[in-house]
């Protein structure tokens, strides 16, 4: 009897004591569930409540989120603080009021994406400054050299303790006060703690020496004492066609995830399910997630516990999106039969939503140096967050790679940034070359796809097409400068030749027969054939079997040319020229033929070409012995009419273009109109040839940009510096190494300079080399 009894009360109180410790693990946080990697879900004894979970780190995240909004405001700070939605505008953006980008219907400069727009205007960037010859050169209309500029012209000084909310207008004024001129463009605006500072620039040698002989210590400016302090002064950006472009930085970083336990009763429903989440068949809002396998959950309590876990299998998911909740995993398991019976959801991995991650990504950026613009990439179905940035200058895109790739996130301490230097050139050609040249493209465009460079050709604005714009993209300095060699050489075609000699005849400076029958040669051979007047070269793009079957024909066509024809200039004194403006022209084009006789108003003397046999070459002169003059010069045609003769040679223009003083050219024409340049004025200048050579009108930049290739461009403004030095040897001369190109100021005082390009030491004064002089720099 009393033996029962003692039973009756141990398993009494054994049911007692178990009860009590069910109950505490019940309301015990799960540790494991909190770090999101418990398997057992809901058959867990432990607490999984979502609520438990510590809002510390959510607060100091938000404090953070505050602190970034606060000190690193967006740069569209004026008007509408935000650019369009251009996803918006096409009714496609799926992120409604959580979206980074203003939703508006009216029209607003957005940002430029990455892929978006390449545009065949002048771009905000190119303000016509090149790097040539170690030298930053700022070119106006005409393309005249305005301002040369070495790297030991410039310096920088930093200014800290300004009051907060400093503009950089207010900076510019200021120093406009001290007697220190400076653009807004120059200052750079620092954030810092409680105060600003900023960052200005001069290319005046001895701006930081006079500000701070200026802001002594305890300076006092608006009520607030500041200091100045010389800082090594950054480089201009400047534009160069040729020249990989390096401002620009990829950005990533991984999306919210979290955690689900799906619990089945059958172990073979379990592995059915864990199977078709892996190979991607179910997926989670339309992302693929990775599915454990599937674990029989072990028994919550001891076996002789009468309570059971009905629930026996589980398989945990992993990288679910954040935003998933229990329905859209129950709609991505598509067959009622493999639904489970219970669905447990974990907890993010982080708790700031997408646009305070970006807010703070882009406060990461900002605290390095001013964005031209930043844009996130809208890919649902990714699993990180992929942006693109532009910086206004190229070294501070440098320094957020070096800086900031491979950062903590301030916003999940687990999880690192990833921030990529990227890589681009562009090139401006023309579309029958394009077109000609692709079949050289595609091979090598697989090879660099291989590489990860992306290559892409845009449509120009130009409403007639005359142009493609071409850009090569990557995250490998080396490879990208490899890619930009290949293209170069593609796209600067082959120059024809035979046994090393160059296929050319005197006869292609008119447009006579051969020139004829060149063209004809272009459409059998399916080729495109440029002709060079001023190398006296004639270059082929296409494909190779293409260009070596037109090559062939070619030599042919030029030896027979040669037997029959030949080309004579006559050169035209001021008289002569008058005369033939007048009508004279035309009389020998009309008695020989406009294939015959062409015009050649570029040159100096001025020329009549005529592309013929000997006979032809005495008629004309015969005609220009009797000079009938024209007392009223004839119509030319005009520009509306059907054919439109060219201002400089006086033939139909072939690939017309018209420029903004309303004068027609060939695009060869103008393209060697613009590398000759006027050699007759104090400084090379493009000037207008149209109206008989009277019009004069400096060529503007819109026109050199508009009408000339990449690479034509760049040459006109390399030959127009190249005369500049030639002209002013008080002020610049060229290295005395052999080869350097580079260029060093010239003064009146004696002073030693080591050439930023081969350090070769040479004095200014008497442009000597003085290595070992005692002499003073």
């Amino acid at each position: 009897m009393m033996s029962a009894k003692t039973n009756r009360l141990a398993s009494s109180m054994g049911r007692g004591h178990h009860a009590s410790a069910q109950d505490w693990r019940a309301t015990t946080p799960c540790r494991f569930f909190q770090r999101g990697s418990c398997t057992k879900g809901a058959s867990c004894p432990f607490s999984h409540d979502l609520l438990s979970r510590s809002a510390v780190a959510s607060q100091e995240r938000g404090e953070q989120l505050e602190k970034a909004r606060t000190t690193n405001p967006p740069v569209e700070s004026s008007g509408n603080s935000k650019p369009v939605c251009r996803f918006f505008k096409t009714g496609s953006c799926i992120y409604g009021e959580k979206c980074l980008f203003r939703h508006a219907e009216e029209e607003s400069t957005a940002p430029v994406g990455a892929d978006d727009a390449f545009e065949d205007k002048p771009k905000k960037d190119d303000d016509f400054t090149r790097t040539i010859a170690g030298a930053f050169v700022q070119f106006e209309a005409g393309a005249r050299v305005s301002k040369i500029r070495l790297p030991s012209d410039f310096s920088a000084v930093r200014i800290s303790g300004l009051p907060l909310n400093t503009s950089a207008t207010s900076v510019r004024d200021m120093l406009t006060e001290m007697g220190l001129h400076i653009s807004v463009a120059d200052v750079h605006m620092l954030q810092m703690e409680g105060s600003c500072g900023a960052s200005v620039r001069s290319d005046d040698a001895l701006f930081s020496k006079k500000l701070c002989a200026i802001v002594q210590p305890g300076f006092i400016w608006q009520g607030v004492k500041i200091y100045a302090t010389p800082v090594a002064a950054p480089m201009p950006s400047s534009h160069n066609a040729r020249r990989v472009d390096c401002k620009k930085v990829h950005i990533s970083w991984h999306k919210a995830v979290r955690n689900v336990w799906l619990n089945f009763g059958t172990g073979d429903v379990a592995r059915k399910v864990s199977d078709l989440f892996s190979k991607g068949v179910y997926r989670i809002l339309n992302q693929k997630v990775t599915a454990g396998e599937a674990t029989e959950a072990k028994p919550a309590f001891h076996p002789w516990s009468p309570s059971k876990n009905s629930v026996a299998w589980t398989v945990m998911l992993t990288e679910v999106p954040a935003t998933a909740e229990k329905s859209d995993v129950l709609e991505a398991i598509t067959q009622e039969r493999n639904r489970p019976r219970h669905i447990e959801v974990g907890l993010p991995s982080y708790s700031v939503d997408a646009e305070q991650a970006t807010t703070l990504i882009r406060s990461l950026l900002t605290n390095i140096g001013p964005l031209e613009y930043f844009e996130v990439t809208l890919e649902t179905n990714a699993r990180r967050v992929k942006a693109t940035a532009r910086f206004l200058d190229e070294a501070d895109a440098r320094r957020a790679a070096e800086e900031l790739d491979k950062k903590e996130l301030p916003f999940h301490h687990n999880a690192r940034l990833t921030v990529q230097m990227v890589y681009s050139a562009k090139f401006k050609t023309g579309t029958n070359i394009y077109n000609a040249v692709c079949p050289r493209i595609l091979p090598q465009q697989k090879i660099w796809r291989s590489k990860n460079i992306a290559f892409k050709a845009y449509n120009s604005a130009d409403p007639l097409q005359r142009f493609r714009l071409l850009k090569i993209e990557g995250e490998s300095a080396v490879d990208i400068v490899a890619a930009k060699a290949e293209l170069e050489s593609i796209l600067a075609g082959v120059v024809m030749r035979e046994n090393d000699t160059v296929l050319w005849d005197p006869s292609l400076k008119a447009n006579g027969k051969l020139y004829q029958a060149i063209k004809t040669l272009e459409r059998e051979c399916s080729v495109v054939i440029l002709r060079d007047r001023g190398k006296s070269e004639l270059r082929v793009f296409g494909a190779q079997q293409c260009c070596e079957g037109a090559q062939l024909r070619l030599a042919e066509l030029i030896r027979l040319e040669s037997l029959s024809t030949s080309t004579r200039a006559i050169e035209l004194q001021s008289h002569e020229f008058f005369w033939a403006c007048h009508g004279g022209f035309r009389k020998i084009a009309a008695r020989l033929g406009p294939d015959k006789a062409s015009f050649d108003i570029i040159s100096t003397p001025k020329k009549i070409v005529i592309s013929g046999p000997l006979e032809d070459y005495d008629v004309a002169l015969a005609i220009m012995e009797g000079r009938d003059q024209v007392t009223e010069p004839e119509e030319q045609s005009k520009p509306d009419d059907a054919t439109q003769e060219c201002s400089v040679c006086w033939t139909e223009a072939e690939t017309p273009i018209k420029t903004s003083c309303g004068h027609v050219y060939c695009l060869e024409c103008f393209e060697r109109s613009c590398m000759m340049g006027d050699m007759t004025t104090a400084a090379f200048v493009v000037l207008c040839h149209g109206n008989q050579g009277n019009c004069g009108s400096i060529i503007g930049v819109e026109d050199l940009q508009e009408h000339l290739s990449s690479a034509a461009l760049e040459e006109v403004l390399e030959r127009s510096f190249s005369s500049y030095i030639k002209r002013n040897p008080n002020e610049f001369r060229y290295c005395p190494t052999p080869d350097c190109r580079y260029i060093y100021r010239a003064t009146s005082e004696s002073r030693i300079q080591n050439c930023s390009n081969c350090l070769r030491p040479t004095c200014s004064a008497c442009h000597a080399s003085h290595v070992g002089s005692s002499r003073k720099i």
